[in-house]
């Protein structure tokens, strides 16, 4: 009876400890909501309740429902149980590998199980921390407590939430530093010299529903560089996702790829010699080369990167974005440096070894996949890439480019038009799925149509689209003047453009349709 008591205690000592590891590391993901439901659930089940753990109960005394709650109409619990058993499964992919208990939530049920972890089971962690020394260059944000002016002291949990979601969201983005005020304290941090961003807002009400309101602050000159406006509904069971909606789009157009912040930032480092650039600047100039595809600017990230990674070779975002440089400059020919794909395919495998929870590292992979025409990889990599963050919109341009032209049309499509509507700093080329679509689908019309929206003119993959379809149209004075402007940036064209196209295009019908309309303008390829 004693070593029977004693096991309990045990237990109860053991998963009380499991749970907190949990909540205080910065690897598990889980929002405000989820973590109140972590809680409540294996308090629960210690305490010898796990027969009370019901979709009712779980909705009234963690969501808050009314007695008159009902799960057919209103499917709260089963929405956060999955998202909870995500952010689960990847806590325990990557930091809790080594973790001496394990915590599930099975499907099916509500009530978590406690397994342990013996050492020879466990997994040894191949996530790696970025170096302190590379994390020191990163540009700091701090994320200060939304101001809640509903005059509404209940409705505190939706700036406390919003809150939370907008440092979750902007953690994500691996070149930031975030820091996230306490919200009970109501007054204002002191002035913090190392503090370069500051994110602040409110939340409000009228009759129409909830408004929040977003601004970002250049903490060093005191200025506002960017703010937003966001309408929600006032039902609660509308507010999880509202508020997840709001974090990710905020976070993308603050904290994305050449989005304000890194805007804001490249022309202090932009005049610097490669030697005296730090990582983080390294990183900057892949995200200018990614946007202006020039060849200095090109050259400029791959030297940059390649310092980069040979001063900090443990640093494996470095590594994915020189393994990208590498594949762009195979696929587009920007600059004589010699890129081969082999050394891509390597530097993209570094990188994701190092940081194998990295989404944009996995995006990248998977990229050099397609380039490969390795084409299940490509969207298994895509796939892996989507599913580490789907609420997030950080490269989801990028994660649709390539799994639509790696086979999955109507997925990467979807991926691709949501980015789009909602980051106004979307990749212009992630825009060309839309037109290989349309060839695909031999609807030249709307693939013409398409081609207003073409930006990056000294990109040879615009006017060789743009004759194809007039072509197919019949458009020929127009497809002509087209292979012209195609023939100045690629000369050899007709020797090479059937390897140059397939570096891309995968699917032979939109190979062929393209070599069609090409020759309906008089350009033929050998």
């Amino acid at each position: 009876m004693i070593k029977e008591q004693q096991s309990i205690f045990n237990q109860y000592e053991n998963v009380t400890r499991q749970l907190e590891r949990i909540l205080s590391s910065s690897d598990f993901s889980g929002t405000p909501q989820q973590i109140a439901f972590l809680k409540y659930v294996v308090k629960q089940t210690l305490a010898g309740n796990a027969d009370k753990i019901k979709g009712y109960t779980v909705a009234t005394e963690v969501f808050g429902r009314k007695s008159d709650f009902d799960q057919s109409i209103d499917p709260i619990v089963s929405i956060q149980a999955n998202r909870l058993r995500l952010a689960m499964t990847r806590y325990y992919e990557t930091a809790g590998k080594n973790d001496p208990v394990r915590i599930d939530i099975p499907k099916g049920t509500y009530v978590p199980t406690f397994t342990e972890q013996s050492p020879g089971d466990r997994l040894i962690a191949v996530e790696h921390d970025a170096p302190f020394n590379a994390m020191a260059t990163w540009p700091s944000i701090l994320v200060r407590p939304l101001v809640n002016l509903t005059a509404h002291e209940k409705t505190n949990y939706l700036a406390v939430g919003l809150t939370a979601e907008l440092a979750h969201a902007l953690s994500h983005y691996r070149e930031l530093r975030v820091l996230e005020a306490l919200h009970r304290d109501k007054s204002s941090p002191p002035h913090n010299p190392n503090i370069d961003f500051v994110i602040a807002g409110s939340v409000s009400r009228d009759p129409e529903g909830v408004k929040v309101r977003i601004r970002l602050e250049d903490a060093k000159k005191g200025i506002q560089i960017w703010s937003g406006k966001y309408q929600g509904d006032l039902e609660v069971s509308e507010m999880i996702s509202f508020q997840e909606d709001v974090a990710a789009e905020v976070a993308v157009r603050v904290a994305g790829d050449n989005a304000v912040i890194t805007r804001h930032l490249a022309d202090r480092f932009r005049s610097k010699a490669v030697p005296d650039i730090t990582t983080y600047e390294a990183i900057l100039r892949f995200w200018e080369a990614g946007t202006l595809l020039t060849p200095q600017s090109m050259e400029t990230a791959i030297k940059a990167l390649e310092h980069a990674v040979a001063r900090q070779p443990d640093y494996g975002q470095t590594w994915s974005m020189l393994a990208a440089q590498y594949a762009d400059n195979y696929g587009n020919e920007v600059t004589d440096l010699p890129t081969p794909l082999e050394k891509a395919v390597e530097f993209a495998q570094k990188g994701v070894s190092l940081e194998p929870t990295n989404r944009r590292a996995r995006l990248i992979l998977a990229y050099i996949r397609l380039m490969e025409n390795r084409l299940p990889e490509a969207r298994h990599e895509a796939e892996t890439s989507y599913n580490l963050c789907p609420n997030s919109l950080m490269v989801l341009d990028g994660i649709g480019w390539v799994m639509a032209l790696a086979g999955g049309w109507d997925r990467g499509i979807n991926w691709v038009k949501k980015a789009i509507e909602l980051n106004p700093y979307y990749r212009p080329w992630a825009r060309h799925v839309f037109l290989f679509n349309w060839i695909r689908l031999a609807d030249y019309e709307k693939a013409y149509r398409e081609t207003f929206n073409f930006t990056m003119s000294d990109f040879f993959w615009e006017p060789l689209m743009k004759a194809a379809i007039c072509g197919h149209l019949g458009r020929i004075e127009a497809g002509q003047a087209c292979v012209r402007d195609l023939l100045a940036l690629k000369p050899d064209f007709t020797q090479r453009g059937s390897d140059l196209i397939g570096r891309y295009v995968k699917l032979e019908d939109i190979t062929e349709r393209l070599k069609e309309g090409l020759g309906k303008v008089g350009l033929n390829i050998e």
